[in-house]
């Protein structure tokens, strides 16, 4: 991966199925991501999407940091 260009790199977040990254990049479900975006739009609340993922509040906290800074990537659900 020494010789890929930083542009298509930079896209490996996006790619489902990618286990290992960095340990900078937050490993996210679908499922998951698409409860944490409805918490950043301001559409659900933050300690019902914690029951509902059956996460803490500081779980759910790393992850929007995570999606805030483009340092994640999306997995298969587990039921999926």
């Amino acid at each position: 991966m020494d010789n890929v260009p930083p542009s298509k790199l930079a896209n490996l977040h996006k790619m489902p199925g990618i286990k290992i990254v960095s340990g900078d990049y937050t490993e996210i479900t679908r499922t998951q991501y698409n409860a944490i975006k409805l918490v950043m739009e301001g559409k659900q609340g933050k300690t019902r999407t914690s029951r509902e993922l059956k996460h803490n509040n500081a779980w759910l906290d790393r992850r929007i940091r995570a999606i805030d800074e483009n340092k994640y990537y999306i997995t298969e659900d587990e039921n999926a």
